[in-house]
């Protein structure tokens, strides 16, 4: 009997191939919406989630707050009592100079910063050559280290820029000339949205020195490594209370990798919440679709159900007949929901250079099925329990 109810539900279904067709648009829809929202928040947290956790778990950064005018630059001073931790700090200090190659100049953010920046900044890979050493380092050397944007803005399509000098020209009309040693890689991944930009990476000593206007031994942020046998929480807390001593309370934040993901992960579940929400709105439109068409069928079949119950069908079986064409409906929506939204998450991924990670869970397309079988369920009960419920005589009678 099973079997035969659906057959006839299949029957009526495809007998109104239009009607059918905008009724399950809604379901369509509301299930797209519902798994590309959710899915679209896995991948993005997988990919930045893999992006931060590069950096590493004991990693910390410290930065004075921009707009609060007690907040003054971290000193030499700060370092030092900092490095009293069992930790590795990082200074570098960043400003913005012209640079010139040859008939091209363009906007540079310049860098400077110690020898051992690789080991410390994780988005630092080189493409060729080499990055200063300690000794660059120590004398100031005029060397300098550009980025693959850099790269492409001042020699084009040259296949090695390393050996070749640019000039540096700063406020006042000050000009420096510095050698490429070496050049970085493109940041890939989530990163990269941010990270790639215009810049080179000299040592700390050229820029204070060749760069008017920046005070010796002053830094805005602190890049910091703990040892991986020391608890990050610890550190964390004993950085803060040297730093509460030694400046004005609220006047910089720490900021650690777990921190970052935390807020990320919450932002990323309310966001998903957020935009469920008007796809499952979506799905409930589409479910008073079914609702005011399964109304529709059962006024037009009721000769069909009366000439169906006198010839013996029982109202538990004229009940499963409209209930099955009603799940069925929403079925074969979810299903086209889902196929839509798995091209769209390709799609996605294929254009957006950071989502490199195709995510989409079982429990998500589990899930919008199951919505749409429950869909199909609740919204056509009272359409099935009305046929179900009429008279054979009334219904033989109705013009």
């Amino acid at each position: 009997m099973l079997i035969e109810n659906l057959k006839t539900a299949l029957e009526a279904l495809f007998g109104n191939r239009l009607r059918s067709l905008l009724t399950l648009s809604g379901v369509v829809i509301g299930v797209f919406a519902v798994t590309t929202t959710v899915s679209l928040g896995q991948i993005a947290t997988a990919g930045i989630t893999g992006e931060l956790q590069a950096f590493g778990a004991q990693s910390l950064f410290v930065t004075r707050v921009f707009d609060d005018p007690t907040s003054e630059r971290f000193t030499d001073d700060d370092i030092e009592a900092l490095s009293r931790l069992p930790i590795e700090i990082l200074r570098s200090r960043s400003t913005n100079v012209w640079v010139v190659a040859g008939d091209e100049r363009v906007r540079l953010s310049v860098n400077g910063t110690t020898a051992n920046a690789p080991l410390i900044d994780r988005t630092i890979e080189l493409e060729r050559g080499r990055f200063f050493d300690e000794r660059d380092a120590a004398r100031g050397a005029p060397v300098i280290v550009l980025s693959a944007d850099a790269v492409e803005a001042l020699f084009g399509s040259v296949a090695d820029p390393v050996g070749r000098e640019v000039v540096l020209e700063t406020a006042g009309g000050n000009r420096s000339f510095y050698t490429v040693i070496g050049t970085k890689k493109r940041i890939s991944g989530a990163l990269g949205a941010f990270a790639n930009d215009v810049s080179g990476d000299v040592p700390l000593e050229s820029l204070f020195r060749d760069v008017p206007g920046l005070r010796r031994g002053s830094y805005d942020f602190l890049p910091i490594t703990i040892a991986l046998d020391r608890d990050a929480n610890a550190i964390e807390q004993q950085v803060r209370a040297i730093l509460d001593r030694r400046r004005p309370p609220g006047s910089y934040q720490v900021q650690s990798i777990e921190g970052a993901l935390g807020l990320f992960n919450t932002v990323t579940v309310i966001l998903q919440a957020l935009l469920g929400g008007i796809g499952g709105i979506s799905l409930l439109v589409g479910g008073i679709g079914i609702l005011n068409i399964m109304l529709v069928s059962v006024t037009e079949r009721t000769r069909e159900i009366g000439l169906r119950k006198a010839l013996g069908a029982t109202p538990r079986t004229i009940l499963q007949q409209f209930l099955i064409e009603a799940v069925v409906l929403t079925v074969i929506g979810g299903s086209l929901g889902v196929l839509l939204s798995i091209a769209t998450l390709w799609g996605v991924v294929a254009a957006v250079p950071f989502l490199e990670v195709f995510v989409l869970s079982p429990w998500v397309i589990a899930m919008a099925l199951g919505v749409s079988v429950a869909t199909g369920v609740i919204f056509g009960v009272w359409p099935a329990r009305r046929a179900a419920a009429l008279s054979p005589i009334e219904a033989l009678r109705y013009e």
